[in-house]
């Protein structure tokens, strides 16, 4: 239950967290938003009140707008509680839209595991860092390329097919006048 230990409900998350729960956040608030429509419409499809409809649609509105700004929030402390009590309204629209249990149950866990690995790869990038300094993996210098140990040649010296076939007849060639 190591993983335990990555679960945040407050603070500022590092650079990684924030972009794997901000994605999150941002499929939720679309998946929120047609929630509310489709909540309206299996409200008018069953003769219900069109006032209720309405609403259904307006709360599945403001949970979605409430996302992208918990999505924009998590520079801020309180920008994780935002998302955490997100969810926990999601939870609560089961009530009005059984289908929102499933979307809850999804994004929960999605919302959990981008806490548990954002951490997790920042713990190996400080690592990374901590042992080689503060490069990019592919910045840090390559070996020369080594010469072919058979014939002391290259390795990108063409082959033998290569050299005995004529030019590539879907190779535009220069013609006189072409400049």
């Amino acid at each position: 239950m190591s993983w335990l230990r990555h679960l945040r409900f407050s603070g500022v998350p590092g650079k990684i967290t924030r972009r794997l729960t901000s994605i999150v956040l941002i499929g939720l608030a679309l998946t929120l938003f047609f929630g509310g429509l489709a909540a309206r419409q299996l409200e008018l499809a069953v003769d219900g009140d069109s006032g209720r409809a309405d609403l259904l649609l307006v709360g599945g509105i403001v949970l979605a707008v409430l996302a992208l700004v918990a999505a924009g929030a998590l520079r801020r402390p309180w920008g994780l509680t935002l998302g955490w009590v997100l969810l926990g309204l999601t939870a609560v629209s089961t009530f009005l839209l059984t289908a929102m249990g499933i979307v809850t149950l999804i994004f929960g866990a999605l919302w959990v595991l981008a806490l548990v690995q954002g951490a997790s790869m920042e713990e190996m990038t400080r690592d990374w860092i901590a042992e080689h300094g503060d490069v990019h993996p592919d910045e840090q210098p390559h070996p020369a390329p080594q010469p072919d140990r058979a014939h002391g040649d290259p390795e990108n010296k063409p082959t033998e097919r290569t050299e005995s076939r004529g030019p590539d007849p879907t190779e535009r060639t220069e013609r006189e006048g072409d400049t």
